[in-house]
């Protein structure tokens, strides 16, 4: 019995989000310049010709990646200012969740780093991070700020306390992919938090 057009569209979905799961590991150790598109195939298990079917060419995947882990990063801030409680609790639940992710998956964070370090990146993907990463800092020095009119963070420019947690996720991260450094224990939320306590 033929799919339907639904169970068609819900299998070329899967596939797309199993190309991209695949890619974020080959990416995150091969870096952007690395890659062939061929490794992004053997990764996913899928076919040379069938990875054409969803993404045109290496940079468009990669670009699909960096977007949809800034955007990530924007819901999940989004998300804890609906959250109750005060701004203090707010950013204790985006570090928390950051941390996860980190422990979870660490391709992601690494990804974000070599798309800012890498001379290599395309415009539509520099253009795509610039975007996101301009929202996502906002709305990280806008609940900052929030925390400091309660007087539950550090009065210190609500920029810097930004770019010191950005550092410190992303180093952590980093971390992640030296063996050794696996092997050492994680900080925990308020061992990075203790930095903005005032």
């Amino acid at each position: 019995m033929p799919r339907t057009a639904e169970q068609n569209q819900r299998l070329k979905e899967e596939r797309r989000r199993a190309l991209l799961k695949a890619a974020r590991e080959v990416f995150a150790r091969r870096g952007l310049a690395a890659t062939k598109m061929t490794d992004l195939a053997a990764a996913a298990g899928i076919s040379y010709g069938l990875v054409y079917h969803y993404f045109p060419d290496k940079e468009s995947v990669f670009a699909a990646l960096v977007e949809e882990a800034v955007r990530g990063g924007i819901e999940l801030l989004a998300s804890a200012r609906r959250r109750p409680g005060t701004p203090w609790e707010q950013l204790h639940y985006v570090c928390t969740r950051l941390l996860e992710g980190i422990r979870e998956e660490p391709s992601i964070p690494l990804i974000l780093v070599q798309a800012h370090a890498s001379e290599s990146v395309p415009a539509v993907v520099e253009q795509a991070l610039d975007r996101y990463s301009t929202q996502f800092n906002r709305h990280l020095e806008e609940l900052i700020e929030s925390g400091q009119k309660a007087g539950q963070i550090v009065n210190v420019p609500a920029t810097e306390l930004a770019r010191t947690f950005l550092a410190t996720v992303q180093g952590l991260a980093l971390t992640q992919i030296f063996p050794q450094l696996r092997k050492t224990p994680f900080p925990s939320t308020d061992t990075i938090l203790r930095l903005f306590k005032p």
